[in-house]
């Protein structure tokens, strides 16, 4: 897997990162903590006379510290952010659910109120409709005693329709 690979170990690790001064070629064994760079021993004569100078291992290390308490650092408020954000999300799951429940005990409390009113609509029509077939069988009861009155007024007209006699029939009608 690694056949064509050219493995690096050094200074060769970084090419890019020069271990020299390219001005001078010296080591470097200062940092500059004014300009933030590394600086040989020419360059900290020349260039960097009355700046704070550190040697470059304290520095490295310095830096490496503080590198290290901004990691660490980061790390915590992250973990401490996604802390907040799990609660947060749990938190926010469990209102819903509370609101869902509410909506859902609302819902069923407007649903028994339409159904109490439903039947009371429908019982209020029942009884109507009851009172309202009693007057009409009342009112057929009276008409069909009419009917028969009147049928039997019209069958003893029929039968005095034989009478001759006058007075007879003008008595007759008259009942």
């Amino acid at each position: 897997m690694s056949k064509n690979h050219t493995f690096l170990s050094g200074p060769n690790i970084n090419p890019e990162v020069k271990l020299y001064c390219k001005e001078h070629d010296e080591n470097f064994i200062y940092y500059c903590m004014e300009c933030s760079l590394p600086v040989c021993k020419i360059c900290a004569i020349k260039n960097h006379k009355k700046h704070d100078l550190s040697e470059i291992k304290e520095s490295l290390e310095s830096i490496k510290a503080e590198v290290k308490i901004d990691v660490e650092t980061k790390i915590k408020k992250l973990q401490s952010n996604i802390i907040e954000i799990d609660q947060g999300t749990h938190t926010h799951q469990a209102d819903v659910q509370k609101v869902i429940q509410a909506i859902t005990e609302e819902g069923r409390h407007l649903k028994e109120m339409i159904d109490k009113k439903v039947e009371g609509l429908i019982n209020t029509v029942k009884e109507k409709d009851t009172r309202n077939v009693k007057t009409l069988q009342s009112v057929g009861n009276e008409l069909k005693t009419a009917l028969d009155k009147a049928k039997e007024q019209q069958k003893f007209y029929q039968d005095t329709q034989g009478i001759k006699d006058t007075t007879k029939l003008l008595q007759n009608l008259n009942k």
